[in-house]
């Protein structure tokens, strides 16, 4: 079996590694002939599909899942609508990730690395406070501080100073809730997940890419009705919309509007 993979992050390293302890072959998909990155991954222009592959958090540029299916081409994926982990709660953290997905079809038991490397991807806020079973706050609170070692020589003292800074940053109102707008901070942006998750801390971040004339606004941990309001209320005044995704039930969400740099 060939499994083809998306771009790169924790989650599909450790899915490229078991794939090849267990003899499978990988490829990445392709994007003018270098492998795509975690923003291209669905946009892909290679490898040609061939029916028995299976697709790993990426697909060709304007396929969706059933029309891969209709080509005998199965998807691993949780992110978008029709993936077979999307929209599952924490509480199904690990069947529904990429790697617990993959771990399934290779009759691969978790062990305590892998469920945190799942819960941190698919529920990091859930992970943090205790939602994910097999996953303990402190011990998951150790993993994630000594995954962030390699930048900072004491990231959890790091995390708690960006928190106080992020306490003091502009809020927006968000159907009735406190959001952080902690745009200005973008220079910790590596540290932003898992500070706000850590604290239970509404966030919004503005990213501005002048090249693609985009502006994209993101939030993260607000309840699921509000990520719903978010979605189809709130980003109709943000602008000229492009794009809107997210996972209510992972509670964050995303709006691409044009952008004419002015600002």
């Amino acid at each position: 079996m060939k499994f083809v993979l998306g771009g790169e992050d924790t989650e599909m390293n450790a899915i490229e590694s078991l794939l090849k302890t267990f003899g499978h072959e990988v490829v990445y998909a392709q994007c003018r002939n270098k492998r795509v990155t975690r923003s291209r991954a669905y946009h892909a222009d290679g490898p040609i599909l061939v029916p028995g592959d299976v697709w790993v958090e990426c697909r060709p540029n304007n396929f969706d899942v059933k029309k891969l299916a209709s080509l005998g081409i199965s998807v691993v994926d949780h992110h978008a609508e029709g993936d077979p982990g999307f929209n599952r709660p924490s509480s199904e953290y690990w069947e529904a990730s990429s790697l617990g997905q993959i771990c399934e079809l290779l009759e691969v038991k978790p062990n305590k690395l892998l469920r945190f490397i799942a819960a941190a991807d698919h529920c990091l806020l859930a992970a943090y406070h205790n939602q994910c079973p097999g996953v303990k706050r402190e011990e998951f609170f150790d993993y994630r501080m000594t995954y962030f070692s390699v930048s900072k020589d004491d990231p959890a003292a790091f995390m708690k100073e960006l928190h106080k800074k992020a306490q003091v940053c502009p809020t927006i109102d968000i159907n009735g809730s406190k959001v952080y707008d902690i745009t200005r901070l973008k220079r910790h942006s590596a540290f932003f997940s898992d500070m706000s998750c850590y604290y239970n801390m509404k966030i919004i971040q503005v990213q501005k890419q002048k090249a693609q004339k985009t502006k994209k606004y993101f939030v993260c941990n607000l309840s699921a009705e509000d990520i719903v309001y978010f979605m189809e209320e709130y980003s109709k005044g943000l602008g000229d919309v492009l794009n809107v995704y997210g996972d209510p039930k992972r509670q964050f969400a995303a709006v691409v509007v044009k952008y004419d740099g002015k600002d």
